[in-house]
């Protein structure tokens, strides 16, 4: 992290005296980037964070300013900044599951049950983020039932040179190296990123380098080549759970040893062709990752190889206003599991292998009526074959030797191949589902625009809720009996932004069928469930001050089997912001957050019987000083009274969130 050093003290010694006036200007806007798969005048509850926003936030990482700028709830296992398991639409356990998450187009859920590694989307790297709250499974396919967060980097012509440094409280150490420029038809972009942190609580170390590169030809006024390739090391130690009594008492401690770790390799590629012609439009989208992940928890060590492939030919026809899309998305994902029997890794106890390979074909349609009315109407089809092979070996029997106080010994139960236990499987399983959707939408004016929506909502199952193969008990050994969620979603809304004013208001309501949770026993379907809620959010922007509120309330229930009437664990009734901002004078700007999340039950609570976890308020402050036309200072000092909380909690085991942080950041352009 040497490196990281230099990059805030040169940064320091780069800043001039020299102080210019900027002029604030704020744009609210629902556009997408051409041929974004959600159409411009989508029905839909959109925010926009654009790159201004995300560099006066004072934010470090993705899952930070998802809070903070959009009203999205993150449930946090490690009280580190840069982790988070993102919950939309009232989901509660595995809420993340259900929310799409793409990068250029590119999709960055894992196949299986695991979270995102957001350090593999550095924040500095992002020119926007849209998020998309409720289903958008017609146009984006089936994770995206709760909602779609689409994130666009950075491209080259505009960039420049920028370095950047942040250090703070709990060792935390970052640098940041971009530049990007155009060479005749040819942008490029290249960055180097890297951060540690030591963590808020005791064995909470993290640490991520990553690096990326992009290049965009234009070889003509009306196409596009752009590729994308990024690779990030990363390794985070996790510090468990704590009961209520340690949290309360110190929520710093950790019940884990220094041993507990995970560790991460990710790379990505992405391939974008665009063209634009008379008719209309067209794109090719291909996309590769691979993840070499490693962990060691609790006496349990393991190996976890995946490799994505995807391909999605689209065409438009006609009009922005009026046009018919459609398209594919083929998708191939693997996964290769290796079980140990000791951290040595040298005796294997069981090794999986699954695959998928699942097409997608989709039609969407809009049709804009008197210049004011537009009526939008898709479906898409799903089905997928999911090839499943798990050897569990009789553990006695793997090792030829055994470990005594006598040395090694020879192992009388040893057996070459070893036996398989009942959990082990071989075999494939077909799924089919479909999806869609029906919206009509009114501008009532250049500013003001209401909408109604309909969407027959669809997700399938990922390998671990299908599939039991990692030692613990999450599913039936491979369950072909398990269904497909459905689901109907209903929703209505308006939009209002004026030159400094913005009135956003949406309600729904989503009926499930076939929910899957686990049941303290196995990943199952439920009974109906059923979400009812309302989101509100009103913001002012203007020269020298502004403040902005967002809210949302939930009612997430069973609607039918032994819980009927029960809340959903993990779903808040209530949470939302406060923020104000102030330029006393022109280099100085000055913001405070206040955001609130209220009580909910506890992961695995279905029956409602234990205590709630308590709902908490977080203050935060940031300061940001422009130092000349090319250097800003970014001073945050995030949960200013030092709340204890829990950001997560399950069966009574608490996961506290960090304490006050402080840091210090500066960042350079030219």
């Amino acid at each position: 992290m040497r490196w990281c050093a230099a990059i805030w003290i040169g940064t320091v010694l780069a800043v001039s005296a020299e102080v210019e006036t900027l002029e604030t200007v704020t744009v609210y806007s629902l556009k997408h980037d051409d041929m974004a798969l959600v159409p411009v005048d989508t029905a839909a509850d959109v925010t926009v964070i654009d790159r201004e926003m995300i560099e006066r936030s004072g934010t470090v990482s993705v899952p930070d300013l998802l809070r903070r700028e959009a009203n999205v709830l993150m449930r946090s296992t490690t009280g580190q900044v840069n982790d988070g398991q993102i919950a939309l639409r009232g989901f509660g356990e595995n809420s993340h599951l259900r929310t799409l998450v793409l990068v250029d187009g590119h999709k960055q859920n894992r196949p299986d049950m695991g979270v995102m590694n957001w350090d593999s989307i550095p924040l500095t790297n992002i020119e926007r983020i849209e998020v998309i709250r409720g289903s958008q499974n017609v146009l984006y396919g089936s994770h995206a039932l709760g909602g779609v967060i689409n994130i666009t980097t950075k491209r080259g012509a505009d960039v420049g040179t920028q370095v950047k440094g942040v250090f703070g409280e709990h060792g935390y150490l970052s640098g940041y190296l971009g530049h990007g420029g155009s060479l005749g038809p040819v942008d490029y972009f290249i960055s180097a990123d890297s951060y540690e942190s030591r963590g808020y609580r005791s064995n909470s170390v993290a640490r991520a380098t990553g690096v990326t590169g992009s290049l965009a030809w234009f070889p003509g006024d009306t196409d596009t080549v752009s590729l994308r390739l990024s690779h990030t090391d990363s390794s985070r130690q996790l510090p468990g759970p704590l009961d209520d009594d340690q949290m309360q008492e110190d929520p710093t401690q950790s019940n884990y040893d220094a041993s507990d770790v995970s560790d991460s390799l990710n790379s990505q590629a992405s391939l974008i062709w665009k063209t634009v012609r008379g008719w209309g439009e067209a794109r090719m989208t291909t996309g590769f990752n691979r993840r070499d992940l490693s962990w060691s928890i609790q006496g349990r060590y393991a190996d976890n190889l995946q490799h994505g492939l995807s391909l999605g030919p689209r065409v438009r026809f006609g009009s922005a206003e009026t046009f018919l899309l459609a398209g594919t998305d083929v998708l191939y994902d693997e996964l290769e599991f290796r079980e140990y029997l000791s951290e040595e890794r040298n005796y294997v106890g069981g090794e999986a292998d699954l695959n998928r390979f699942t097409v997608q074909p989709y039609v969407f349609a809009q049709k804009t009526f008197s210049k004011h009315w537009i009526l939008g109407g898709g479906a898409r089809y799903e089905t997928a074959a999911t090839d499943g092979r798990y050897l569990d070996y009789v553990d006695l029997q793997v090792p030829p030797v055994l470990d005594t106080n006598r040395g090694q010994v020879p192992n009388p139960d040893y057996k070459n191949p070893a036996d398989l236990t009942t959990n082990s499987f071989d075999g494939v399983i077909h799924s089919e589902g479909w999806a869609a959707t029906v919206s009509l939408t009114r501008e009532l004016n250049r500013n003001t625009s209401g909408w109604i929506r309909y969407d027959r909502v669809y997700r399938a199952p990922v390998f671990d809720e299908m599939a039991a193969y990692q030692g613990y008990p999450l599913a039936d050994p491979f369950n072909e009996n398990l269904e497909p969620e459905r689901g109907d979603h209903f929703v209505t809304g308006f939009d209002w932004a004026g030159d400094a004013w913005r009135v956003s208001w949406s309600a729904y309501a989503l009926l499930m069928e076939n929910e899957i949770a686990f049941d303290g026993s196995v990943n199952r379907n439920l009974d109906r469930t059923r979400r009812l809620g309302t989101l509100v959010e009103l913001a002012m922007d203007r020269d020298a001050y502004g403040a902005g509120t967002r809210w949302t309330f939930q009612d997430a229930r069973f609607a039918a089997g032994p819980y009927e009437g029960h809340a959903v664990p993990l779903a808040p009734a209530v949470y939302g912001n406060v923020s104000g901002w102030i330029e006393p004078f022109d280099p100085l700007r000055l913001s405070l957050v206040w955001s609130y999340t209220g009580e909910q039950y506890e992961g695995n609570d279905d029956e409602n019987a234990g205590g709630k976890m308590e709902g908490y308020g977080l203050l935060a402050l940031q300061v940001q000083i422009r130092m000349a036309p090319y250097a800003t200072l970014n001073m945050s000092m995030d949960n200013l009274l030092n709340k204890t909380y829990a950001a997560s909690a399950y069966s009574g085991a608490y996961y506290p969130g960090a304490g006050r942080t402080v840091r210090v950041g500066m960042t350079v352009e030219f």
